[in-house]
């Protein structure tokens, strides 16, 4: 396995924080075309607003960076054993086939409860929160820090965390393309 200082995993790297950045500048450009009444319209039946997705996708950021931080991480859920085989097997097809299993539960730390803000400061938030994220996952990479925390999968290693989370971006980006 290849050091985070190691040309080969500074390589992996990089595509990783590019994969991110364009799945990242595709959410905000989507959903700033959205006109506002697509902004406030669930993107299907029972769903979320494309408002309350990007209030989500803040929210999620901003646990990420509380764990960096502070070493404050989501409550993990499932026993351990459980995670491990769900960080073996599910993480790899998600990072692989770029999907996410139908149905998967936010965690409740992550779920909107209340959308701050109009779409411009909500959009704002979510670049602000997104570049701060890389930034600082960037820096606790080099200094060796083990990973971060997901409820389902248990300790990440940051290249697949972030990997994780540019996937995540699209996927919702996908959902709020039908609610225009």
């Amino acid at each position: 396995m290849p050091t985070s200082s190691s040309p080969r995993s500074q390589a992996r790297w990089e595509a990783a924080a590019d994969e991110h950045q364009v799945a990242l500048a595709a959410y905000l450009d989507t959903a700033a075309s959205l006109g506002t009444d697509a902004w406030e319209r669930p993107w299907g039946e029972g769903k979320w607003t494309p408002a309350e997705v990007t209030e989500h996708l803040t929210r999620a950021y901003e646990a990420l960076l509380a764990e960096l931080r502070e070493g404050r991480a989501m409550e993990l859920k499932m026993a351990p054993w459980r995670r491990t085989l769900t960080r073996w097997i599910l993480l790899p097809h998600i990072l692989f086939h770029r999907s996410f299993p139908l149905r998967a539960p936010s965690p409740r730390e992550i779920r909107p409860r209340e959308v701050r803000g109009g779409r411009d400061a909500a959009l704002q938030a979510l670049r602000a929160q997104g570049e701060a994220f890389v930034r600082e996952l960037a820096a606790a990479r080099l200094q060796g820090h083990a990973g971060l925390t997901h409820p389902y999968f248990g300790k990440v290693e940051p290249i697949k965390v972030l990997r994780f989370v540019g996937i995540h971006m699209e996927h919702h980006r996908k959902q709020i393309e039908r609610a225009g």
